[in-house]
């Protein structure tokens, strides 16, 4: 029997040796069947939740070998499955932690805004906050007759959050101040401004007032100060001009007119009447851009060739009251491959011509419907359907660049 106990203490002090093991997920040791001897006890191992060993089969008494099963690897983020208690040597060792969870990965960057038309773009949209790590999944539990569960893994640290998306550039044709402006303040009443020229009754720089038709500073109202240019038009055109700088193929027109007549007066019987364009020959009126109504619409006219757009199929909805003061801006865009026109009425679009021939009633224009007609600039009245009319214009600005009703 003494013997029998020095066997089995041997057996448990090999097991010591080999059976150390590190944490992880334990395998299950299969009870081992005791013989018909006296059941040996077996010394504890001290591998971390290591699998147990069979019971030895050993016969009168002989003992079996403490198992010395290998240690069990670690499960991802700190997962390690319990290991059960077999009828041999049970680990004491705790089983490790989880795996730390991945840090969140950073939010992206916010994208760029958008370059603008003409107003400044809009800024970037701030980039999304990067998403939290995942916590680790929790330790495994230590197996039968270990003294401890493992440890769960660490919670991921929250991604940090996307930067700032970038501010959108000015759209082409930012801010930029006027190259003139006129409120008319130091003209003489009863009298042509100074910096202006005329074309009256299709004379230019003729007699101003000649008649009943005139362009002339008036204190009867005004937008600003107490003075504006009264005009009184119809089949004799009655306008101011200013020659542009040479070289000029983009120009934004922004001046305060108070009409007498509703503009858009859907009257389908009219012809055409010009109120803000621009002109390439100062001495007549074949070769303009005419921007006021056409056919009863705000619309554009244009000679040589006098198409006009909107189409009469595809009338312009759009009216301008009378008897108030109301900001007019124009932008007559000839630096680009497709002209194109704009007019807008205290800041709102009423009309505009981005594509030929399709938007022009005899589809006779080209793209670059604008060439050779950046000469002058006119304001004023000018009705091909014989309605005389009276008007008064104030703060008037010239720019490259959107201006605005401030």
């Amino acid at each position: 029997m003494r013997n029998v106990r020095l066997s089995l203490v041997a057996v448990a002090s090999a097991c010591l040796l080999v059976g150390a093991c590190a944490g992880g997920s334990s395998g299950t040791g299969t009870a081992g069947n005791s013989g018909p001897g006296t059941a040996g006890n077996g010394a504890a191992g001290n591998g971390t939740a290591g699998a147990t060993g069979a019971a030895g089969n050993g016969a009168a008494g002989t003992s079996g070998a403490a198992g010395n099963g290998a240690a069990g690897t670690s499960g991802a983020a700190g997962s390690s499955a319990p290991g059960a208690a077999g009828n041999g040597v049970a680990g004491n060792a705790a089983g490790s932690g989880g795996a730390t969870g991945s840090a969140g990965s950073g939010g992206t960057q916010g994208t760029a805004g958008s370059t603008g038309g003409a107003t400044a773009g809009t800024s970037g949209s701030a980039g999304s906050g990067g998403a939290t790590g995942t916590a680790g999944a929790s330790g495994g539990r230590g197996g039968s007759g270990g003294s401890s569960a493992g440890t769960g893994g660490r919670g991921g640290s929250g991604g940090s959050g996307g930067s700032s998306g970038a501010t959108g550039t000015a759209g082409a044709g930012g801010t930029v101040a006027p190259f003139f402006t006129d409120n008319f303040e130091s003209g003489t009443n009863g009298m042509q401004p100074s910096g202006w020229t005329n074309f009256i009754a299709y004379t230019a720089n003729g007699t101003n007032p000649n008649g009943t038709t005139l362009a002339v500073v008036d204190t009867t109202r005004a937008h600003s100060g107490t003075k504006s240019v009264h005009v009184h038009g119809g089949s004799s055109p009655a306008q101011l001009t200013k020659a542009l700088p040479n070289g000029t193929n983009r120009l934004y027109v922004r001046a305060w007119i108070y009409q007498t007549r509703l503009l858009g007066s859907m009257n389908g019987s009219e012809n055409h009447e010009t109120l803000i364009g621009i002109r390439g020959n100062p001495s007549n009126v074949d070769n303009e851009v005419r921007f006021g109504e056409v056919k009863g619409s705000i619309g554009t006219n244009e000679t040589p060739s006098d198409d006009f757009a909107p189409k009469l199929a595809q009338p312009n909805p759009a009216t301008v009251a009378a008897n108030k003061w109301v900001c007019f801006e124009v932008a007559f865009l000839g630096d680009q491959t497709q002209n194109a026109l704009y007019a807008w009425a205290d800041g709102t679009l009423i009309h505009s011509i981005t594509s030929t021939p399709s938007q022009w009633e005899h589809m006779s224009l080209s793209a670059n419907w604008m060439s050779g007609k950046f000469m002058l600039v006119i304001l004023g009245w000018q009705s091909f359907s014989g309605i005389d009319t009276d008007l008064w214009i104030d703060d008037v600005a010239l720019s490259t660049s959107m201006i605005g009703c401030n």
